[in-house]
């Protein structure tokens, strides 16, 4: 079992490895039996599919019982839930208190941003099954679950992006308001996916240097270009 630690791309705080896959005796060193049937599954999950991936093969992986998982889970989509809807409601309640709290309305947008990030850097298989799941085929067992969390998350990046509105920070037009909240929408799924799947770094400054390069962007006058010289127009 590697004893390597890994530093969280966001905070710069250092996490411990997560536990190889070799049976709950060692798995239990760092994580309880419902946590580490969790991993196998949300690991498997991300490779398979929720809908290809059946009870037996979790346990097997696991290496426990079913009576084992039905006893922690309840089911399947209990674990499921486990994985995602417990975890996507702490991360809306978070950027919910981020939204409504935080005096500085820029950052807010950062911090807002970066709680997307700390949620894909703590559990990265469980958010590759998020991602499966949000741009999968609409007929998963799964798409009902994650639909009101996406509701709810462009509601509280509406509400902060309406907070730059108020502050000057943005233009208050609905084109600008829509294109802002798109772009930064735009850049969660870009700078995420490219972590989970090509393994490129998140900085903890990015989120920062997001908004900042966002708000230049929307906060600039664009003017029509200088004709050239020479040119003659009829």
């Amino acid at each position: 079992m590697s004893s390597s630690t890994s530093s969280n791309p966001v905070s710069g705080t250092t996490l411990p490895p997560a536990p190889e896959a070799g049976g709950v005796a060692g798995a239990l060193v760092h994580e309880s039996v419902a946590q580490h049937i969790a991993r196998v599954a949300a690991s498997l999950f991300a490779r398979q599919g929720f809908d290809a991936t059946s009870v037996r093969e979790i346990v097997e992986a696991a290496e426990v019982t079913k009576p084992t998982l039905y006893y922690h889970f309840g089911s399947k989509m209990g674990l499921a839930e486990a994985l995602l809807s417990r975890p996507l409601e702490t991360l809306a309640t978070t950027i919910s208190a981020i939204v409504n709290e935080e005096p500085d309305p820029l950052h807010a947008v950062a911090r807002l941003i970066e709680a997307h990030f700390r949620f894909c850097c703590e559990a990265p298989d469980r958010a590759r099954l998020a991602y499966a799941v949000m741009f999968g085929p609409l007929s998963s067992s799964l798409a009902g679950m994650l639909g009101p969390y996406a509701e709810r998350f462009d509601q509280l990046l509406e509400q902060a992006v309406d907070r730059l509105v108020a502050s000057q920070l943005i233009p208050g037009d609905d084109k600008s308001r829509s294109g802002f909240t798109t772009a930064v929408r735009g850049l969660v799924v870009i700078q995420t996916v490219d972590y989970l799947y090509r393994n490129h770094p998140l900085p903890e400054d990015l989120p920062t240097r997001l908004v900042a390069q966002l708000l230049q962007g929307f906060s600039i006058s664009h003017e029509p270009p200088p004709q050239e010289s020479g040119v003659k127009h009829v």
